[in-house]
């Protein structure tokens, strides 16, 4: 099948883009062009391919199909060269030519409306190793996530190694334009230098409270006494939300308080930006009467209002189940056993840009992750000149819809 040009433009933006790489190899040694490495390694990963040797083997049985648009001089490289090349390049920039792809491709229909980043870490248990009788003990690659919801895709990470997530963050932060934006993270990570960050940089924040705050979490805590919340409930001082879901067998209530009364608290103002303090409350019924009750308590910059507060909150779990979820069941995480945490971080970043591409094509062709991807691995070239030619249209009508 001839492939025709415009059928393939934003296949071969994306090499364009990659070619703004820095290659870090010594120019005389250099056989294997970087651009065409990422590339391979893209449409493999699209193509439901989860390891090195993977890409070697779908290199070697599409050759035909890649010299089309790719020069791949020196032939296919080794599953180890794939490995090693990948392990050279600059994470940041990597992700960051990946962002701006997506940003081609994506309509938002209001560009106003704030963006909710989720920040959270993952381990993949597959990298790690146990001590040996000539090996050391090999700790997991354990990476901080932050997911945009106006995005729906990772939209920066940090590999995080001897040090964790929370003096993580303030690092992500300054790497992140966060006007419009709310950002969310578990109680963990609920630290004044994170809230202080945030602030700092322009964005907003509304996160967990949790018993790590000591005093904090009780003072809160008594506050939200019964009283209370029939007085925010009332609408005297703040707002109150209720929403119900079915789950399976069981009902699930949501009840959102928020409230901007904290002049109460004595040490307000170490908490950068702090506006509102807020309350969710989960009722889960079964089908058999028995219910189960639980609370979280929330600390926020927002001003008072519970729409954007409750959106923000229920928002926050895209991070685990639209990505998380999505890199351990489709793309097999925990089963990659790469010992190079710095090409393993990087294949995870292609991984999640990948991801990204999958769900916008499903929006065309209504199936599963699962089955684009092995309709791609049955038929790869057709399935992948379909792929980017639906991400074309996507970016023309972006430009119809703009005039």
């Amino acid at each position: 099948m001839e492939i025709k040009e415009i059928e393939i433009s934003k296949l071969k933006e994306l090499k364009e883009k990659s070619k703004m790489l820095k290659d870090e190899r010594q120019k005389g040694k250099i056989v294997y062009k970087i651009w065409d490495i990422v590339m391979v390694v893209i449409l493999v990963v699209l193509a439901d391919c989860n390891e090195w040797e993977e890409i070697e083997d779908y290199a070697k049985d599409e050759k035909k199909f890649l010299r089309k648009f790719l020069k791949l001089t020196g032939g296919i490289p080794s599953a180890k060269t794939y490995e090693r090349v990948i392990s050279l390049i600059d994470c940041q920039e990597l992700n960051k030519i990946f962002v701006e792809f997506v940003k081609d491709i994506q309509f938002m229909e209001d560009k106003f409306f704030k963006d909710i980043l989720s920040f959270d870490g993952k381990v993949d248990k597959g990298s790690a190793r146990n001590k040996g009788y000539i090996s050391e003990e090999t700790k997991p690659l354990n990476v901080l996530n932050v997911y945009s919801d106006k995005l729906q895709m990772c939209i920066e990470q940090e590999m995080i190694e001897e040090t964790n997530e929370i003096t993580a963050i303030p690092e992500v932060i300054k790497r992140l334009d966060l006007t419009n934006v709310i950002c969310t993270w578990d109680a963990l990570n609920t630290q004044k230098a994170n809230v202080k960050a945030v602030i700092s940089n322009g964005g907003d924040y509304c996160v967990t409270l949790k018993a790590n705050q000591g005093n904090f979490y009780t003072d809160v805590q008594d506050y939200f006494d019964e009283d209370r919340l029939m007085i925010i409930q009332s609408g005297y001082e703040g707002s109150y939300q209720l929403t119900r879901e079915k789950n399976h067998s069981a009902i699930i209530t949501y009840e959102y308080y928020q409230t901007e009364k904290i002049n109460w608290y004595e040490e307000k103002e170490l908490w950068e930006g702090l506006k509102s303090i807020g309350l969710v409350k989960k009722t889960i019924e079964k089908a058999d009467g028995t219910k189960t009750k639980e609370k979280r308590y929330y600390i926020s910059s927002l001003l008072l209002n519970i729409d954007i507060f409750s959106n923000t909150i229920r928002k926050h779990w895209n991070v685990e189940n639209k990505l998380h979820w999505q890199m351990d069941f489709a793309f097999k995480s925990d089963n990659n056993t790469t010992m190079n945490k710095k090409a393993l971080f990087n294949l995870q970043i292609i991984k999640k840009f990948c991801l990204t591409i999958l769900n916008e094509v499903k929006k065309v062709k209504n199936k599963s992750l699962k089955r684009i991807r092995k309709d791609i691995s049955r038929n790869v070239e057709k399935e992948t000149v379909e792929i980017f030619k639906i991400l074309r249209n996507f970016d023309t009508s972006t430009v119809s819809k703009s005039k």
